[in-house]
């Protein structure tokens, strides 16, 4: 879609001027942020960060290869054009505005406290059964990525994907300013980031922020289940939405998932789907989804949903998941060996809230054998912090977990109220925890066939999966887990 922009309207677009009158020959295809991973006929864009600033690479930039960047500041010496602009930033919000409005693209957006990406992944591989499709590349869900995602966006793309993110109230307002979407879903809402709020219900109406921006005819999609379901209905028809489809386990769901039953290689789900548009027609649909996780489950009838949304075959879309399997970082389950015994590895390791970290020990005390748990402190709690961590330990008893590794204070402090049966061993962070975590495990893995690990990813429990997978497994494995965090 960038292409479609010529050099001049660049610059109009982005208020600037190109340096020294040097305005390129060629068309661009996509934007980048990181210069290593420029390619031929791409623009970059130089970002000051809080790491390092993007002006410092311009120099790397080939014009021979038809690469120019939008900068604040031109470099002199640099041999690749330069179009000057007063924000980077701000430019490359523009050109992501004007390609969103330009693009005949359905545009698809989607938030929630908890599920996000893999219902995104989901959706993506549902809808790549339909024609070409672009999507939000890992999480680059936010002021940054959300841009980068449009830019990106190859010309023939007929459905877009985006994720949205937020910390705080307002930022989902901005990116769906952006986005513009046609059909937009909440996975739903829970307390991750309630540090940054006072209660649920202001999480609820940040979400909510979601429908600020739909395109005429725009579809809402909802958790039918959620407490606050009402209060996002209500707010999605005060913002203009046409349709309104719930999904869920509610028996009031539009898409109510009514079966999911572990299988060999993933679960076994049936969910009925309406025929027409008052859902007075019910057919029930049952396919496999190679995730083993329960509460993914519920994430596939609203993936199910957005597909319908968009008038798509809802058969062909579901049977697109039979090899959608559980993602490194979020479930994902790898063979190790450690000290000649052979250890399940449950990656959950990317992220964690209350909601999410109960979800993982159901998911592990599903399965047999004895079960130990790695877990770092989640963050972003603020008061709410040791009372969401308290909580834990009751689900640890119930799930049977023999020992518990605890990195933060948070999380050492919970394991005090474990009862002497349940081995703990703490640690202030996730540096002390890899110094010993090798001597640890060569202790524990003989009474260990699960193991999960999981906790925020700011408290370092990737950082564990990725030693265990680089130590204990194969290299492919933690090249994999590597790049998934």
């Amino acid at each position: 879609m960038l292409s479609q922009l010529s050099p001049q309207q660049l610059a109009k677009l982005c208020n600037g001027q190109w340096y020294q009158g040097t305005i390129p020959s060629a068309r661009f295809t996509a934007a980048q942020i990181d210069s290593r991973l420029m390619n031929n006929n791409q623009l970059f864009i130089a970002l000051r960060g809080k790491q390092t600033d993007g002006h410092k690479f311009i120099d790397e930039l080939d014009p021979a290869r038809q690469q120019a960047a939008i900068v604040e500041q031109p470099a002199p010496q640099a041999r690749a054009a330069q179009l000057c602009v007063a924000s980077s930033l701000h430019a490359l919000k523009a050109l992501s505005e004007e390609i969103a409005d330009r693009t005949k693209a359905i545009k698809f957006a989607l938030t929630g406290s908890v599920g996000k990406t893999g219902t995104k992944d989901m959706l993506y591989q549902m809808l790549t059964a339909f024609g070409p499709t672009h999507a939000t590349k890992g999480n680059y869900n936010n002021h940054i990525g959300t841009p980068l995602t449009l830019t990106q966006m190859p010309v023939d793309t007929q459905f877009l994907v985006c994720e949205l993110g937020m910390s705080h109230a307002g930022e989902i307002a901005d990116l769906s300013a952006i986005v513009k979407p046609t059909i937009a879903a909440i996975t739903c809402i829970a307390d991750s980031h309630i540090g940054h709020f006072d209660c649920l219900q202001q999480i609820a109406d940040a979400k909510a922020e979601l429908f600020s921006n739909f395109t005429a005819g725009g579809t809402a999609i909802l958790p039918r289940d959620d407490a606050f379901f009402a209060h996002l209905k209500t707010a999605a028809k005060t913002a203009g939405a046409s349709r309104i489809v719930s999904f869920g386990m509610h028996p009031e769901s539009s898409f109510r998932l009514t079966e999911a039953q572990r299988v060999e290689g993933g679960l076994r789900l049936t969910i009925d789907c309406p025929c027409d548009e008052d859902n007075s027609q019910i057919e029930s649909i049952t396919f496999s989804l190679a995730m083993t996780a329960r509460h993914w489950a519920v994430n596939a009838a609203c993936a199910l949903a957005m597909c319908a949304a968009a008038d798509l075959d809802v058969s062909t879309a579901a049977a697109s998941l039979s090899d959608f399997s559980d993602l490194p970082g979020r479930g994902k389950t790898f063979e190790l060996t450690i000290g000649g015994y052979p250890i399940n590895l449950i990656d959950d390791s990317y992220n964690a809230g209350p909601i999410s970290m109960k979800a993982a020990i159901e998911t592990l005390a599903e399965l047999p054998g004895q079960h130990g748990v790695i877990l770092s402190d989640m963050l972003e709690l603020g008061v709410f912090s040791t009372q969401a961590h308290q909580a834990m330990v009751a689900q640890i008893i119930e799930a049977k977990i023999r020992w518990v590794v605890a990195i933060g204070p948070q999380m050492t402090a919970m394991t005090h109220d474990l009862p002497d049966s349940i081995n703990s061993i703490c640690h202030p962070n996730s540096i002390s925890a890899l110094s010993t975590i090798d001597h640890d495990l060569a202790l524990l893995a003989k009474r260990t066939d699960n193991l999960l690990v999981k906790g925020s990813h700011g408290s370092g429990a990737y950082l564990i999966s990725r030693h265990l997978a680089e130590t204990y497994s194969k290299v492919s494995t933690a090249k994999e887990m590597h790049n998934a965090s």
